[in-house]
């Protein structure tokens, strides 16, 4: 790489570098092609038709003729559920395995022997004094029986042997069981569990011959329903509870099972049962009618419909496809396009701010993104309904208004009933909830109100659902099911709302209402700290708010912003706070005593200590800018006067003027006439409306003709009504009050009234 390229490279990185991420339109433009290209992803291809339709709607389209035959297919609940049926009532396949019955006795025949084994060496081991029927010396015997008797068992069988037991031996007991075994044998024994058995019936596979049925399952028995009836015979015969459990041991033991469950026939029987259900229930022809314009959509014509568009999708084509596209992103960018026009002619600085439209993007997509997942998440439940469009309701009337908001959100729902797949009526829905949202919100003065809005937006959810519910005529089981994630939704909104209103407020950087009216709490550490030690200055920013507040109402501009911004503007003369004439309690002027030029940088040095305590306890910056553009360029025209007399030399004036920048935001205009208009005022002898009049029209025009509003947008209009606001204001302020007599004066009048 030459150092041409690394050259090139480094000036892309310092262009890079450069660019005004909140007003460049490269970015705008970034932010619209996201947004644009996210939505149009999230959109369905191929889900609608004509409209959105559902059993008990009606049908709102001109009539819908087939252009071609296609057959009819079932309703996909109801062949999931023909399939269940078949499932259910297959007869399961089992080989038939024949039982012989000289191999049982056989097999009989050797347990006796291996029991009368046992039983001599035991006799051996007791005679001998060598130990008991447990003794590890007939383990490996008794464990060739492969049958898990227990100890007390073990001493109950050996009794018989011994004839401990004059009314049975074992011999006896041992035939009796033979007898019962052996008649068994013959019984059909299937080798699971009979309750698995959901059909009737079974199928019999015998072997080198076809399958045979068994019309009933009653014929055919399983090991657990043998070994009871073994059980209740044997409870009959004996009695004793360890000679019942040790006999049905051994009958458990010798008994075969002679039906084994075949797994792969009956897959393959279940298989072919399952390709014989038709999918089908008839057959639409050509141009034959398929609904009606105003007919209510039955099961019948919804599964037409549906297999109208099942076949329609089957034949589509590259240029079709193509087609699709095309209309997702006409349906995304004229939505988009409409919101831009309204934030370009009516929101200009929402606009120009590159954050603010970031703000706006992210919240599209998170709902845009929710509505996606609402149609991914295959459940049999309203969950369109937990669709948060509320929230975005919510944030929007606190970060902005109530304008943009409503006018937003109109836009969102619109891009969720077509991330829905054209269901606009829970575009309706979510519509009536969010509208009343923002009307809850609109005067909210701490963040705990944002929980009112569960009313309303409950409200709105409710009347929705059921005017949708009314129109469809839906059962009410699915009413209350809707009416319940309508509730959902109301509870969520709010508590989403508040944890997403933090983290926009952290992320974006971005100053709410909200935290303007908690920074107009005097209990702030800041004013607490100006009221203390500035108390004139205090006063001062308090007057200063009423007038700005009065002032930013009459022209529409932030009257909360304007006010507190008022209350920060002079922080900065917490720290000398005796060299500001307002804080001055005798005559004793600090600047008496001082240079011009010494006096001037103290009092411009405010502006400087102001930005750092306002950035010290974290204020926004949109409060900090009123520090310095409240005095904006404007000459300490005192000191500059007092210099000149005092001075044969010509002074510079920029060495007596505030450093900026001017006013960029017609609230921090305000403030800056606000400022001076109260101090002037507050200086007139005996103030008479004339006399107030005459010294807001100096202070504006002053202030207009040294160029100070160049950088903001206030117009001559608004000039106006800020100097009317103003009068209203300060008329009030300084009335002329009735004179009242004094002592001497009331005595003499009440000696007057007695004569």
């Amino acid at each position: 790489m030459n150092l041409s390229n690394l050259k090139n490279i480094g000036n892309l990185f310092e262009k890079i570098k450069n660019i005004d991420y909140k007003r460049s339109n490269l970015v705008k433009l970034s932010v619209l092609i996201i947004t644009i290209t996210v939505l149009f992803f999230m959109i369905p291809s191929y889900k609608n038709i004509e409209s959105k339709y559902e059993v008990g709607a009606i049908w709102s389209s001109e009539d819908l003729i087939a252009p071609f035959s296609f057959p009819v297919y079932k309703d996909e609940s109801e062949y999931e559920q023909e399939k269940k049926d078949v499932i259910r009532n297959i007869a399961m396949v089992f080989d038939k395995v024949n039982t012989n019955t000289d191999k049982l006795s056989d097999s009989l025949d050797d347990l006796k022997y291996q029991f009368q084994n046992i039983f001599r060496k035991a006799d051996e081991l007791v005679k001998n004094k060598d130990g008991y029927i447990n003794s590890e010396k007939l383990d490996a015997d008794k464990q060739d029986l492969r049958i898990d008797f227990t100890f007390p068992e073990w001493e109950k069988l050996y009794s018989l042997h011994s004839n401990q037991n004059p009314d049975l031996n074992f011999n006896e007991f041992y035939k009796y069981l033979t007898n019962e075994i052996l008649s068994n044998a013959d019984k059909d024994i299937i080798n699971i569990d009979k309750n698995k058995i959901t059909s009737k019936r079974i199928t019999v596979q015998i072997k080198d011959e076809k399958l045979q049925e068994l019309s009933e399952l009653d014929k055919i028995i399983d090991k657990n329903e043998l070994l009871n009836n073994y059980e209740n015979k044997f409870r009959n015969r004996f009695g004793d509870s360890l000679l019942v459990s040790s006999a049905v041991k051994i009958s458990g033991n010798l008994t075969p099972e002679n039906l084994i469950y075949n797994n792969t026939l009956t897959e393959k029987e279940t298989q072919s049962r399952i390709e014989q259900i038709p999918k089908t229930i008839g057959i639409v022809k050509e141009n034959e009618r398929i609904i009606s314009k105003h007919d209510p959509v039955n099961r019948f014509t919804k599964m037409k419909l549906d297999s109208y568009k099942k076949v329609r999708l089957e034949k589509i084509g590259m240029q079709d496809l193509i087609l699709q596209y095309v209309g997702k992103f006409f349906t995304v960018f004229i939505l988009m396009l409409i919101l831009i026009f309204f934030l370009y002619y009516i929101r200009k600085d929402v606009f120009n701010d590159n954050f603010k439209l970031m703000i706006i993007s992210s919240m599209i997509l998170i709902v845009g993104f929710i509505a996606f997942l609402s149609m991914s998440i295959d459940l049999k439940l309203p969950i369109e309904l937990l669709i948060f469009v509320p929230v975005a309701s919510i944030l929007l009337t606190i970060i902005f208004d109530s304008r943009l908001s409503f006018y937003t959100v109109t836009i969102i729902c619109f891009l969720v009933a077509a991330i829905r797949g054209g269901d606009y009526s829970i575009a309706f829905i979510s519509f009536c909830g969010s509208v009343l949202a923002i009307f809850s919100e609109r005067d909210i003065k701490n963040r705990s109100q944002i929980f009112r809005s569960f009313l309303f937006i409950l409200i709105g959810y409710t009347f929705s659902i059921l005017a949708v519910n009314l129109i469809r005529i839906e059962d009410y089981q699915k009413l209350w099911v809707k009416l319940m994630f309508g509730g959902i939704n109301a509870v969520m909104s709010p508590v989403i709302a508040f944890g997403l209103l933090i983290f926009y407020e952290k992320v974006f950087k971005i100053t709410t209402d909200l935290t303007l009216l908690e920074l107009s709490d005097f209990n702030h550490p800041l004013l607490k700290e100006l009221s203390s030690k500035a108390p004139g200055t205090f006063h001062h920013s308090i007057i200063m708010g009423n007038l700005s507040e009065a002032a930013a109402e009459a022209i529409g501009a932030n009257q909360i912003l304007a006010r507190v911004g008022c209350y920060y503007h002079d922080i900065g003369k917490i720290s000398k706070p005796m060299y500001f004439i307002e804080n001055q309690l005798d005559e004793n002027n600090k600047h008496n005593e001082l240079n011009p030029n010494v006096s001037t940088k103290i009092i411009i040095a405010h502006v400087r200590d102001g930005i750092e305590l306002a950035k010290k306890y974290k204020l926004p910056q949109e409060i900090i800018d009123f520090i310095p553009m409240h005095h904006g360029t404007t000459l300490v025209s005192y000191f500059y006067d007092k210099a000149k007399n005092s001075s044969k030399e010509e002074i510079p004036d920029h060495i007596y003027r505030y450093p900026g920048p001017k006013p960029q935001t017609k609230e921090t205009g305000i403030v800056m006439l606000a400022d001076s208009i109260e101090a002037c005022t507050r200086a007139i002898e005996d103030p008479t409306p004339k006399k107030l009049e005459s010294k807001i029209r100096e202070v504006i025009r002053s202030r207009f003709m040294e160029g100070e509003f160049d950088e903001c947008d206030l117009t001559l209009r608004d000039l106006t009504r800020i100097k009317d606001s103003f009068m209203k204001v300060l008329i009030g302020i300084h009335h002329h009050r009735i004179k009242y007599p004094d002592s001497n004066q009331l005595e003499l009048v009440s000696n007057s009234a007695k004569k």
